[in-house]
């Protein structure tokens, strides 16, 4: 059995479909729980592959178990009720199994992956969860913006853009926390190796699998890196928001952005030394010299 452990957004179940796809190792269409699942890529106009029906893809605590007997299996972590290392404590490893890990190697790596999972879970194509997908669990002392609110479902746009500016930091340590959870015999893939090395990448997952690879898999890889590249674009416009305002270049600008890309802006100019005067910010802003009005402190 091949078991990919990966945090939401991290390409699992399109590891899973070209295991399956160029090889002749695995079955293409199985059965699981007595529903056939289909060799349909499904691969989406966002870069999802969320159309394809995995063999076995806990997501709870609970289902981690359950004795199973698949081929390839796609766990999440970390699990509302668990994180990675109680999620190894239950889970059913096989004799002889090969467990890959898919993590974040940095926050930087970390942020990459929380614009994959806006933009292909809270808003994706085949997945639309909202952001629900971010904060149910993750509430954080949302009494501290009003004292009236129950769910952060209340919270005005600029409170709950700060909330996640605030908090991210520390929910996605665990996904680069877990590389050090997770036994020797793992193999180890970051979720930037899959996204900028997409071809070498597989080639370290299918040897240490043990599986020869079949087919033109160069092709399907062009096809979904080509899919992924909206994200990168986005994660570097991030970067050059943060520069272009610490480097005063108010002729900057730049189309609105969602509201966990302006987080990560406000969060990356609050590590420089920058706070933005959030209150009542409900469309951030699009251009530097509009951000600049907004920022109450700052490095001389």
């Amino acid at each position: 059995m091949i078991s990919v452990f990966f945090v939401p957004g991290m390409f699992g179940s399109s590891i899973e479909y070209m295991l399956r796809q160029f090889s002749d190792s695995f079955s293409f269409t199985v059965t699981s729980n007595n529903n056939t699942i289909d060799g349909n890529s499904g691969l989406q106009p966002d870069g999802s592959m969320h159309s394809y029906r995995k063999e076995w893809h806990a997501k709870k605590l609970t289902d981690y178990g359950q004795d199973i007997d698949v081929e390839i299996a796609t766990p999440l972590y970390p699990t509302q009720a668990g994180k990675l290392l109680k999620i190894l404590e239950v889970y059913p490893h096989k004799t002889n199994s090969k467990n890959i890990l898919i993590y974040a190697d940095s926050l930087r790596s970390a942020e990459l992956n929380m614009l994959f999972q806006y933009h292909k879970i809270a808003a994706g194509v085949a997945i639309q969860h909202g952001l629900q997908f971010f904060c149910d669990g993750n509430e954080h002392n949302i009494v501290h913006w009003n004292t009236e609110y129950t769910h952060w479902s209340q919270m005005q746009q600029w409170e709950l853009r700060e909330w996640m500016s605030m908090f991210y930091v520390t929910w996605t340590q665990e996904w680069i926390d877990s590389q050090h959870e997770v036994p020797d015999s793992f193999l180890r893939i970051s979720n930037t190796d899959m996204l900028f090395h997409p071809k070498d990448t597989i080639k370290r997952i299918f040897n240490f699998c043990n599986v020869p690879m079949i087919g033109d898999i160069d092709s399907f890889i062009n096809e979904w890196a080509e899919k992924q590249q909206y994200v990168i674009n986005e994660f570097n416009l991030l970067d050059d928001i943060v520069f272009n305002t610490i480097r005063y270049n108010n002729s900057f600008s730049w189309e609105p952005l969602h509201i966990v890309a302006a987080a990560i802006v406000q969060q990356r100019l609050r590590t420089f030394g920058y706070e933005i005067a959030c209150k009542d910010l409900n469309s951030f802003p699009t251009d530097v010299a509009t951000l600049r009005e907004y920022i109450i402190n700052g490095p001389k």
